[in-house]
């Protein structure tokens, strides 16, 4: 048989190690039989101390030497010649006696005797096999006691840093430090009052997002604090909006609310800034473009406020002859961008103009919704609906409409113990740039903000807001859920986001040689940075489950939220009480907010798909009961659906 040089070098190295090994096993066995001997030794002590004195042991010592200076003095001289000279306990002096009259007395005059014969019997009968069990029981807790001892010098130790723990211990820990949130994310509930530090969710389609949100909008629901809701499919109109207390915005819904840009703009810098969300800078080489459209966007605004005509307004901007578009600029801050006299400047404004509020179009004249009005002044939830078809299209209006929702909530006092009111924006980068976000998420929390984000991937942000604004905004989310991504970028910041730890990492190597002299084990200790969770893991985690990270340096954990899937009695309840609900509304009454056609179911839902609505959404009109009445019994019905 040929070896190669390769075979004979695996050979050579698994022989030696093999060999080594083995010796070092034997060497732990024989340092666990002597710890076993060790511990049959004290407990044959224990037996000695428990059947005899110490006097009575003391004798026998003597006896057994007396017993052998017979044994070997009989061949030299006779017995009765033999003698042995001793410490007496009793008179506490050295006297002499005869070796037989000491043996004698042992034996059968003295109580030494007896109780050294029961010592005897007890051995014979039952101490051979204590000994043998106490040696296995010595023999088996060094060998646990070896190996645990192994296992923690191997291994890494940490030195600083986060922690990770499970939900469940997570949550202990809130509950007990009693800073637990009435929230819950599955069983894991949010830091108590950081509600208003922002939430970020994070996650490729499928991942949970979603989801995540469907076991959290019934809370809030719950808590009766108010939401505005930015809906990019329609399914949480579908599962929650409540045509009796809630609104819709969506042009292209026929009984939607009808707003102006003249209901929440009064002053010229409230037109600013609405030009501003209309006009956010994307396509822009030249920011002089941008701002040049902006300012003459606010000025067509302030120029229709008595007439609120949008007719009137994009007639000027898309029609009206190029002299009359000048001459309608020329008492204005936007003269100077728009003149008979710079015609091709004055025409690149102008189609940039058309081009980004021709949106305006789907609005309808005549409309007195007032979302700053809604904020400050009403109760219920604002859906603000843009679905894939629609979304191209919406985009500008629905960035323009959460602007003024936030300019609105931050013209409340801050000594007003304001309500909460949160911002659920599932996919962020769908809206085009929104001026205020920023200030919102900086200082909303005075003024009761509470923003729940989701994004897919961080250069959908970027692009938007620029690299530095997107890393600006997500810095001000506070608690982080982080679902599967399939983006590396997003998922390295979730692994830094987590956090870092420090450890001390210990490592075994084994040397050999040709003499066993040379063989030996080398353990090494080496400090290390590691990520608490690694990109990989992010990437792979299964749907719906998440890393999660809470404000205020609690520990980092895995959760896994559950389908949020309503049972069919609620989904029943819910769609027989809607239906009840819409159709007894008097019909010569009108409603500022009625039913929404998303919402409208049109056969009673199959199982799994149509979802159950909050319990405070549910009316039910009844001859006997109030719908307070209706409601109140079947709140816990319903709520339970999602507990």
């Amino acid at each position: 048989m040929t070896l190669q040089k390769g075979s004979s070098d695996n050979y050579t190295r698994g022989a030696q190690l093999w060999a080594h090994r083995i010796r070092m096993l034997v060497q732990g066995l024989r340092n666990s039989s002597l710890f076993g001997l060790a511990t049959v030794f004290c407990w044959l002590c224990y037996r000695i101390n428990e059947y005899m004195t110490f006097a009575a042991f003391y004798y026998f010592l003597i006896e057994r030497y007396v017993q052998f200076k017979l044994i070997m003095g009989e061949i030299f001289w006779g017995k009765t010649f033999i003698g042995i000279t001793f410490y007496s306990l009793e008179q506490k002096q050295f006297i002499f006696r005869p070796a037989l009259e000491f043996v004698h007395k042992f034996w059968y005059v003295l109580s030494y005797g007896e109780r050294v014969e029961f010592f005897r019997k007890w051995f014979l009968s039952q101490g051979i096999i204590e000994m043998l069990l106490v040696f296995c029981l010595g023999f088996t807790f060094s060998v646990l006691f070896f190996m645990q001892k192994g296992r923690r010098i191997l291994g890494t130790k940490k030195i600083r840093g986060g922690d990770f723990v499970s939900a469940g211990e997570l949550a202990g820990i809130l509950y007990r430090k009693k800073m637990a949130s009435v929230f819950k994310i599955g069983k894991l509930p949010l830091v108590k009052d950081t509600e208003t530090q922002h939430i970020l969710i994070t996650g490729t389609t499928g991942s949970g997002k979603t989801n995540m949100l469907n076991a959290f909008l019934p809370q809030i629901r719950y808590q009766e604090q108010r939401v505005i809701v930015f809906d990019v499919t329609g399914d949480f109109v579908k599962r929650y909006f409540n045509p009796q207390t809630d609104v819709l915005l969506n042009p292209f819904e026929a009984q939607t609310a009808h707003w102006l840009p003249w209901n929440d703009c009064h002053v010229d810098f409230e037109y600013d800034a609405l030009a501003a969300a209309f006009i956010d800078g994307e396509g822009f080489s030249d920011k002089y473009w941008e701002e040049a459209a902006q300012k003459v966007l606010s000025e067509a605004f302030q120029k229709e406020q008595d007439s609120k005509s949008l007719s009137s307004l994009l007639h000027l901007i898309a029609k009206a002859p190029f002299n009359e578009f000048c001459t309608h600029f020329a008492d204005t801050f936007a003269a100077g961008l728009v003149s008979k006299e710079a015609e091709k400047g004055t025409a690149s404004v102008r189609s940039t103009l058309l081009n980004k509020i021709e949106r305006l179009k789907y609005l309808k004249d005549h409309g007195n919704f007032s979302i700053k009005e809604w904020v400050n002044n009403r109760q219920g939830w604002l859906f603000i609906t843009a679905p894939p078809n629609q979304r191209d299209t919406l985009r500008p209006l629905v960035s323009a409409w959460i602007d003024i929702a936030i300019k609105g909530l931050m013209e409340r006092p801050t000594d007003h113990g304001n309500q909460k009111m949160w911002f659920i924006l599932d996919e962020l980068p769908a809206l085009q740039k929104i001026p205020s976000l920023k200030r919102g998420l900086a200082e909303g929390r005075k003024y009761g903000a509470c923003f729940v984000a989701g994004i897919q991937n961080i250069s959908q942000l970027e692009e938007i807001y620029g690299r530095a604004g997107a890393s600006s905004l997500l810095d001000m989310f506070n608690s982080r859920f982080f679902f599967a991504v399939n983006d590396q970028q997003i998922a390295e910041y979730a692994s830094k986001s987590l956090g870092m730890q420090e450890v001390q990492e210990t490592k075994e190597s084994l040397s050999y040689g040709s003499n066993t002299m040379r063989d030996g084990v080398n353990i090494n200790s080496q400090d290390r940075t590691m990520p608490l969770v690694t990109p990989d893991q992010i990437k792979n985690l299964a749907p719906r489950h998440c890393f999660v990270k809470l404000p205020q340096g609690f520990p980092v954990t895995k959760l896994e939220i559950r389908l949020q899937i309503p049972s069919r009695l609620s989904r029943t309840l819910f769609w027989l009480c809607r239906t009840i609900s819409m159709v007894s509304l008097p019909q010569n009454t009108k409603t500022e907010q009625p039913a929404v056609s998303l919402a409208e179911p049109e056969a009673l839902p199959a199982e799994g798909q149509e979802p159950v609505m909050p319990p405070e959404q549910v009316v039910v009109p009844s001859s006997t009961m109030s719908s307070q009445q209706v409601l109140a019994s079947l709140k816990k019905i319903n709520q339970e659906n999602y507990q």
